[in-house]
């Protein structure tokens, strides 16, 4: 069975009843990555006030999650094209579930620092997992907008998880306690992924073809039922080659890709996380109340659903990268904004307003990196590159913490800024075009761009 027959088949799909069906099993750990991301912002004002922890202890703490995050999107990334998508999510889901109650129950900090380190593992390997099995399942046209609706509904997690701080964190010594458990919501999955099927894609490539047929099939039945008569697939005439290995990220082929996705992921994750996960902290050491950041960190989460439902209108409308750059250039002047503004109104407006095209970018770039590389390096390359800008971040967690011991409130926001118009000039200047193209089309395999394969192997065709 051919690559490209089984893209051809998959594309030619009308958006139906079936696709809505997968999209919502994905959003189950999407919404809990989303929870999880949010937990410790949310409790760490909370940890602050009631264990008397410094700015340096939340910076250890949280670059320990992001250090369990570039474990389990470096190392979980290559596991899933190993052990396939929904295997995979079951198993990150579970691992980042499980770490979640362990850090409720933690004693210490040293406990906590251990808990979030496999909380940021099964985080991260879930969230590269998924935005693997949104490109593989959705027409090429409806790849954009699929990933988008995946994180509208994931990211609902993160304005609840603002309220169950609000209402716990500020006067109850075990609140953040009780936002940590929260985070257990991700064991609904291991129900859930009974109804996932596994990728068609990554079973063809394993040789599996009569699974890849029969999962296939199913899903073509389940259209052509609420459809009637499909549409002929049109496969591009290309033949298939031999499984590429993980170094073909780096040969000639993908090299340019993998490098600008990883710096791109480095700069974003600065912006993002410099913002999302330190503005509750900042507000507090800055003078304003507990329960005042708690509540501006809340109002301004409301618009996250609505950035991802921003990015569905306009993921595959548009090429990409250009809207890629575009928002974060705005991320970047509001960012700015928020942080020179110290009247509260203004304050949860230019927060909105970043918290909202912070996720309209996030579902952006959940949609540009995954189709940027071949069904068997996917979940590996994404997994990569996704890990460098969570292991960049074990470093920022000190760097905003030093610039605002030492420099100030205003100067986290400029630094964060620049972290925003950098990833915008490099995405314009070197990011390739994407959308709407068939992954295979704009992967294509040759056997001279596969990296450490013996001509032997090189030579094999799968029929």
């Amino acid at each position: 069975m051919q690559d490209e027959l089984i893209a051809a088949r998959i594309d030619r799909l009308p958006y139906s009843r079936m696709h809505w069906r997968i999209l919502a099993l994905l959003a189950i750990p999407q919404f809990f990555d989303s929870v999880d991301i949010f937990t410790f912002p949310s409790a760490a004002p909370g940890l602050v006030k009631f264990w008397g922890l410094s700015v340096d202890d939340v910076a250890l703490i949280t670059s320990a999650a992001f250090f369990g995050m570039f474990l389990g999107a470096a190392l979980g990334g290559a596991l899933a094209d190993r052990l396939g998508r929904k295997r995979g999510l079951v198993l990150f889901v579970t691992l980042g579930a499980a770490a979640s109650v362990l850090t409720a129950l933690a004693q210490s900090v040293p406990m906590l620092f251990a808990a979030r380190v496999l909380t940021g593992f099964g985080l991260a390997g879930g969230i590269v997992t998924t935005m693997t099995c949104v490109a593989e399942f959705f027409p090429a046209e409806r790849r954009g907008k699929s990933q988008a609706m995946v994180m509208v509904i994931g990211l609902f997690a993160i304005p609840i998880t603002n309220w169950i701080a609000r209402l716990t964190v500020p006067t109850d010594p075990d609140g953040w306690r009780y936002v940590f458990a929260w985070g257990a919501v991700g064991f609904i999955f291991l129900i859930a992924a009974l109804w996932l099927p596994e990728s068609p894609r990554w079973l063809a490539r394993q040789g599996r073809f009569d699974a890849a047929e029969t999962t296939l099939r199913g899903i073509e039945a389940a259209v052509a039922r609420e459809f009637g008569t499909l549409p002929e697939p049109r496969p591009v005439s290309r033949p298939n080659v031999a499984r590429a290995p993980w170094a073909t990220m780096f040969g000639p082929e993908y090299r340019r890709r993998t490098i600008v996705l990883c710096v791109l992921w480095i700069l974003q994750t600065l912006g993002f996380y410099g913002f999302e996960a330190w503005v509750p902290t900042l507000l507090v050491k800055h003078g304003v109340t507990l329960t005042h950041s708690l509540t501006y960190v809340t109002l301004m989460n409301i618009g996250a659903p609505i950035g991802a439902l921003l990015a569905s209108y306009v993921s595959d409308r548009f090429e990409r990268k250009h809207s890629i750059a575009l928002v974060a250039t705005a991320i970047a002047v509001f960012g700015l904004l928020y942080g020179m503004s110290f009247v509260p109104a203004f304050i949860v407006v230019f927060g909105l307003l970043v918290g909202m095209l912070i996720q309209t970018f996030a579902s952006l770039i959940y949609a540009y990196t995954p189709e940027q590389f071949p069904t068997d390096l996917r979940n590996s390359a994404t997994g990569f590159t996704y890990s460098l800008g969570r292991l960049a971040n074990v470093a920022n967690a000190f760097l905003i913490a030093a610039i605002f011991t030492h420099i100030g409130y205003a100067a986290v926001f400029i630094y964060i800024a620049g972290a925003w118009l950098a990833t915008a000039a490099i995405t314009l200047a070197f990011g390739p075009r994407t959308t709407g193209q068939r992954l295979e089309v704009l992967n294509p395999l040759t056997e001279e761009g596969l990296v450490g394969v013996v001509p032997a192997t090189v030579g094999r065709r799968i029929s």
